[in-house]
């Protein structure tokens, strides 16, 4: 019999086949190209500017709502036209809650020392009231400027009695929610409350500020927050704030997800004209270059 007989060869372990080198380098590349591309989608926001990312994010929602308000059988829900064409200082204050949002700022309500005029504290931290001071500031409205001026000058406007010093103190009455709901309601415009219809939902509009009863004491206000330009599919809008209970900023709260006791439209330049009604020849320091 042959010696080469394959049937009487001894069986060892088989060789394996390898691949061409040429569909080894393409799946290596493909491999490489896939990774790339979700390092890109996971972390491009990072990189873009929060105008630009505000840009995409809302023709993202614009696409996603209509998906939600779709019911099964094709039609769409009828709910009212919203938001209103938005103004720049509106658009501005919205790009800044969105990177409020993004970067998950961490609450820190202590207090700390920081700068006069435009000052701020680090902006990995804050709480609802920072998120507010800042957005407005991007807008153009330094509050801590403002509620220092009519703190001191109108003490009595303010909750004093939650508070142990009760010195002006620049460095944290601004940062105080009841405190930014008494500026608010002595300088700028009020909306309404209702929001039991679809119809009602449509007074808030993107930037508004409001301010709930969550964590308030002796009936004012404890939670702050900035309606974004994104509602449910019911037609109830969502805002940006920093719940406590939480400790990172969000944009994903109804506006009815606690009692709301405040609604302000954001107007920069009517909250500055009666602001200098009651103050005239006030020196305010504009932004630093």
């Amino acid at each position: 019999m042959n010696d080469k007989d394959p049937l009487l060869a001894p069986r060892g372990r088989r060789r394996r086949r390898r691949l061409p080198p040429l569909l080894t380098f393409g799946l290596a590349l493909a491999g490489v190209a896939g990774i790339a591309a979700l390092w890109i989608w996971v972390f491009s926001p990072i990189f873009v500017s929060p105008q630009e990312f505000h840009q995409r994010q809302r023709a993202f929602d614009r696409a996603l709502r209509e998906v939600l308000n779709t019911r099964g059988d094709g039609s769409v829900t009828n709910l009212p036209p919203w938001p209103a064409r938005l103004s720049t200082d509106r658009l501005r204050a919205l790009a800044c809650a969105e990177t409020e949002v993004i970067r998950a700022v961490r609450y820190a309500p202590q207090w700390r020392e920081i700068a006069y005029p435009w000052g701020d504290v680090p902006e990995h931290l804050g709480t609802s009231a920072d998120l507010l001071v800042r957005c407005l500031r991007a807008s153009g409205l330094d509050l801590q400027q403002l509620v220092a001026h009519d703190r001191k000058a109108e003490p009595k406007r303010y909750p004093l009695q939650l508070i142990q010093r009760r010195h002006p103190d620049r460095h944290m009455d601004h940062r105080r929610v009841a405190f930014l709901y008494a500026f608010a309601k002595a300088f700028m415009p009020e909306g309404p409350l209702d929001l039991e219809t679809p119809e009602q939902m449509t007074a808030f509009q993107p930037g508004d500020l409001v301010f709930w009863a969550h964590g308030g004491r002796e009936g004012h206000p404890g939670l702050a927050g900035l309606v974004l330009d994104r509602r449910d599919e019911s037609g109830m809008p969502l805002a940006a704030t920093l719940v406590p209970g939480e400790g990172r900023s969000s944009g994903a709260h109804r506006l009815d997800e606690w009692p709301l006791v405040g609604h302000f439209e954001l107007d920069v330049d009517r909250t500055l004209e009666r602001f200098l009604e009651s103050y005239p020849g006030t020196p305010l320091e504009p932004r630093p270059r």
